[in-house]
């Protein structure tokens, strides 16, 4: 996770605040998930015309409200809500109070959710349909806005983005759309697991990703991630993790130092693997390196 607050339980990140005499925005396109666009944006003084999306538009709420007319209603989305506009439909935007909306938006390419059900499932599926245009699901919002903050965040690495998304989004899919898709059970795939570990240790000082790990085991996506887990009790970036601060610990006893030891073991720098390290040992590697000096003395 990010070094920043996750304990918030309100919706204002970012440094954007309501009230503020102009409209700020944040924005960014993701190669490595398919070219996904995201938004971080406050609005006091903007109006969209109608318009529609190839993919869908998730986002979710901060701060104020946005309305829109969507599937002959007119809606609002107050803070804490999640928006939504599904693929070719037409709607637009606009505030509905004075100081405008400040909200996290997630752009999908198209085809990105048939594509992740057809791996869930195994099979096609038709076109993706949320329910609703707005959507009350205080727990989600909260997982939906934690999750794009990620995407700003340099020490979360390509690996774990990849794989919180695509459990979150599937699980987000699972609840709220229609007709809806079933979360398959893990299964035995013991050789494709073991495959993927073999993987990360020779590569764990390297960006891995999800894509790479779900090519070496044979399994999709999704599923590789629920058969690892079930497998190892530890998603694949808490395992590449693991690995790492391992490697990080045999190169402190070396006397290598604890920014080499950051880089060589594929954190972003030393104080990404100070809170990594700590969270697994209980102490920072400076203590562990000051431990092995004392001892050898």
């Amino acid at each position: 996770m990010c070094a920043m607050d996750r304990k918030h339980t309100t919706y204002s990140f970012g440094g954007l605040k309501a009230g503020s005499a102009r409209n700020r925005t944040s924005f960014r396109r993701v190669p490595e998930l398919d070219n996904l666009e995201v938004l971080h944006a406050l609005y006091t003084n903007q109006s969209f015309s109608p318009h529609y999306h190839d993919g869908h538009v998730i986002g979710v709420i901060e701060n104020g409200a946005l309305g829109f007319d969507y599937r002959g209603e007119k809606l609002v989305a107050s803070a804490g809500q999640i928006n939504i506009a599904d693929p070719g439909e037409v709607h637009n935007g606009f505030s509905v109070t004075d100081h405008g909306w400040q909200y996290r938006m997630f752009y999908l390419p198209p085809g990105y959710l048939e594509k992740m059900c057809r791996d869930i499932s195994g099979h096609a599926q038709g076109t993706v349909f949320f329910k609703k245009g707005v959507i009350q699901d205080q727990d989600f919002a909260l997982t939906l806005q934690r999750l794009h903050m990620d995407f700003c965040c340099r020490e979360v690495s390509l690996l774990e983005l990849q794989s919180r998304f695509l459990r979150v989004f599937a699980s987000f899919v699972s609840r709220h759309t229609r007709p809806g898709v079933t979360l398959p059970d893990a299964g035995q795939e013991k050789r494709a697991v073991t495959l993927a570990r073999d993987y990360i240790h020779n590569h764990f000082d390297s960006n891995i990703s999800l894509d790479d790990l779900s090519a070496c085991s044979g399994l999709s996506r999704y599923y590789f991630l629920r058969v690892f887990q079930h497998h190892t009790g530890l998603t694949p970036h808490a395992y590449l993790n693991q690995i790492r601060c391992s490697h990080a610990k045999s190169m402190l006893d070396n006397d290598k130092s604890i920014s080499q030891a950051a880089l060589d073991t594929g954190f972003f720098d030393q104080s990404h693997l100070n809170r990594v390290f700590k969270k697994i040992y209980g102490i920072t590697p400076g203590q562990y390196r000051n431990s092995i000096q004392d001892s050898n003395q």
